[in-house]
């Protein structure tokens, strides 16, 4: 038996959890950035940490492919579909509290329900997508690996934390990218300093979030990691040529969609441009980029051939 067919339960598992996490961000995040309280009652941190916890997870799948332990997994059953409503209660709890801090009920209960009915859904949708059973088997059997992933994601947090000092350099040349690409397309706009793009409907700041710096955070990690789990079979010369243009290609898409964004806002909505671009958006974008790039990338990176277990 392959390994391959006892692990893809586990990444199927593993996607699911992530896209589910996605899109509960994409819904709550514009809401609090819109209302103002992102740096003001300790939302902020959630931003680096989710990250930190999507790296997490693309660690601990690519750890587990380098392991030779055979998982089982007991099959995904209705009856988790339990712990997917009481996420889904955790999630409304979490909302209802958000509205009343956005309409200044700012108090001690509020702020314990809101940031617990975020952390109580993220562990239920864990426990709807895995099983409890499951989770229990996994870290029996890949405890090495659950404790790895775990210090890899806070390693990546403290390198993510260091690189955010970039984000202004790169978003300045996002912001003049995009202005070029809008007078090409017939809609001039006019930079207000330090980073907004105004055009006649309505105006665009350039900040953090949408200046790809996380995404090229997550792209720098993940290449780290493959090198090492793959050291031995590494064509290096390959490996370090090939990495800029990598990053380049990353930036491009970034810009690509910051455009795309202003386009849909533009034509369609002014309220789609603001609310994706303070979402997790740009993440569809790196996985969908690094699917393609490992796709296309590993076989011409790897000197020796990968030996498929038996």
């Amino acid at each position: 038996m392959r390994l391959s067919k006892t692990i893809n339960p586990l990444l199927w598992r593993v996607i699911v959890f992530l896209a589910l996490f996605v899109i509960i961000s994409g819904v709550i995040g514009p809401r609090i950035i819109s209302g103002g309280i992102l740096f003001r009652d300790g939302f902020a941190l959630y931003g680096g940490v989710g990250k930190a916890l999507i790296f997490g997870c693309i660690a601990f799948a690519l750890l587990v492919r380098h392991q030779k332990v055979r998982v089982a997994l007991r099959p995904w059953r209705p009856t988790l579909l339990g712990w997917m409503l009481a996420a889904a209660i955790a999630f409304t709890i979490s909302w209802i509290t958000i509205h009343a801090l956005l309409a200044g009920e700012r108090n001690t209960q509020t702020l314990l329900l809101a940031h617990g009915g975020l952390l109580a859904c993220l562990g239920l949708l864990g426990a709807g997508c895995f099983g409890p059973a499951n989770i229990q088997l996994l870290w029996r059997s890949y405890k090495r690996a659950v404790v790895q992933s775990t210090a890899i994601a806070a390693a990546f947090y403290v390198f993510l934390l260091g690189v955010y000092a970039l984000w202004r350099p790169l978003a300045s040349v996002t912001l003049h990218s995009v202005r070029g690409m809008l007078s090409l397309a017939g809609l001039p706009a006019v930079v207000v300093p330090p980073r907004t793009l105004v055009l006649d409907k309505f105006g665009i700041t350039v900040a953090q979030y949408c200046s790809g710096i996380e995404s090229i955070a997550l792209f720098t990690g993940l290449y780290i990691l493959v090198g090492l789990l793959d050291w031995q079979r590494i064509n290096w010369r390959r490996y370090f040529l090939v990495f800029p243009f990598a990053l380049l290609g990353l930036s491009l898409l970034n810009i690509l969609r910051v455009f795309g964004l202003i386009m849909a806002g533009y034509y369609i909505n002014p309220q789609v441009a603001f609310s994706l671009f303070h979402t997790y958006a740009g993440m569809v974008f790196f996985v969908l980029y690094s699917i393609v790039f490992w796709s296309v990338a590993y076989k011409y990176l790897v000197a020796k051939p990968v030996k498929q277990e038996e």
